[in-house]
């Protein structure tokens, strides 16, 4: 299953070899969002890519690091950042209710405006049936009664 990962260092003299080794081993699958902060997409734990970057051997040449797994967003960001998210990020999180509409571009424009379609109809269905109830139990008094 392909989880989203945010890697992160404290330590600025580690942004370097952190990025080399995130552009390494996931070369299409990372979005640097600033200073030693990366969004990764890949399968596994955040166990499983912090073993792969080398974060956790005590003579690791980027100490200082850890990795996040993402189960949700929210925020603004960058378009290009909604764009990659929308093209990257598990569907699980793309679809789910605190990440909707928070990076209106793309994939996550398109679920917006799918959600707001259903949710009109369902408010003209409501209002039709609303309509339909007062017609007749104003036309048709008698008959509602036991």
């Amino acid at each position: 299953m392909i989880s989203l990962f945010l890697v992160a260092t404290y330590r600025a003299d580690n942004d370097g070899r952190l990025e080399q080794a995130i552009a390494g081993h996931y070369p299409d699958n990372h979005y640097g969002i600033g200073r030693g902060q990366w969004l990764v997409t890949a399968h596994g734990t955040a166990t499983g890519v912090a073993e792969t970057l080398d974060i956790l051997s005590e003579s690791s040449p980027v100490s200082g690091s850890y990795v996040l797994c993402v189960s949700e967003y929210v925020g603004r960001g960058k378009p290009d950042m909604g764009e990659w998210m929308d093209s990257k990020a598990p569907r699980s999180i793309r679809d789910s209710y605190a990440s909707k509409g928070q990076f209106i571009s793309g994939e996550t424009k398109h679920n917006f405006l799918r959600h707001a379609k259903r949710l009109i109809i369902n408010l003209l269905v409501m209002l039709g049936l609303a309509l339909a109830s007062f017609i007749y139990l104003f036309f048709f008094p008698g008959r509602h009664s036991h």
